[in-house]
């Protein structure tokens, strides 16, 4: 089973000692690509036990290219793309892998996610499932066959939104996703990242940029809903400064920048003949 199932994960401002969750996979191939500038392999090296493969970039790429790029270099027939902060036991993990049979058309299988520290190490003896039009993408088992059918992420995203287009995709074609019910994770939310400014300010950036891009793609993308919110944030500005709010200001800047990215897009892409 071991030998059907490889890792991969994109690191994005990841503290190096934040790393060590990922020794839960140390008997599985694991596949990183680390958006920092510098090489960081040999001190990655120092925290993982087991073998891996890193790669990295020397500008950011974003979460959908850099996912891509791991996928292209996956030889098993399974891949479990997973974030950093995410904790999973070999139970939940063999529960997925095996999930992945019960029917012809899984392309997806997802976890049960839980708020506290505790694992069902028992195993049952079939898997329990549900069919799922939408399930957590932080952590997914994925048949590389049928991801080559569809593609995974697209490109034009950079860091949100990708994963509700991906499950768009998938609800139109014949492929099915399953969440397993005996299969468990933990996931400490955002302890995977470094909070600084600047990285709240890609990420929100990033975050609008990818909501207004998803309502194009989509063909749910309304000029007015742009403006206004435009004028909103640069109303908002000096509001926000009066009263000292650093964290409103960043979100209104960030907002605009995020539709200014929008906007170059637009005038970069033939997609702009959709508005």
């Amino acid at each position: 089973m071991k030998s059907d199932l490889s890792i991969i994960i994109t690191l994005f401002k990841t503290p190096i000692d934040k790393l060590e969750t990922l020794n839960q996979y140390k008997n599985y191939p694991i596949l990183i690509f680390d958006q920092e500038t510098e090489n960081n392999s040999e001190n990655i090296s120092k925290i993982l036990t087991g073998k891996f493969e890193y790669f990295h970039s020397k500008k950011n790429i974003g979460l959908c290219k850099s996912t891509n790029f791991l996928i292209s270099k996956v030889k098993t027939k399974y891949f479990l793309f997973t974030q950093a902060d995410i904790q999973i036991n070999e139970t939940s993990i063999n529960n997925l892998v095996e999930s992945m049979s019960l029917r012809d058309d899984v392309i997806f299988s997802g976890p049960v996610f839980k708020s506290n520290d505790s694992f069902d190490e028992k195993k049952k003896l079939s898997i329990d499932y549900e069919i799922k039009s939408q399930i957590d993408a932080s952590i997914m088992i994925c048949d590389l066959d049928k991801v080559k059918q569809i593609s995974f992420f697209d490109e034009d995203y950079f860091l949100y939104w990708e994963d509700k287009d991906l499950m768009e995709r998938v609800n139109k074609s014949n492929f099915k996703m399953l969440k397993i019910l005996n299969s468990f994770v933990i996931h400490n939310a955002g302890k995977s990242t470094a909070d600084t400014v600047k990285v709240k300010f890609i990420r929100r950036i990033n975050f609008k940029y990818g909501e207004l891009l998803f309502d194009l793609k989509h063909k749910n993308i309304r000029i007015i809903k742009i403006l206004r919110q435009i004028l909103q944030n640069i109303v908002f500005i000096p509001l926000n400064l009066i009263s000292l709010n650093k964290s409103k200001i960043i979100e209104n800047i960030s907002q605009i920048l995020g539709i200014l990215k929008f906007i170059k897009y637009i005038f970069l892409h033939k997609n702009s003949k959709n508005i």
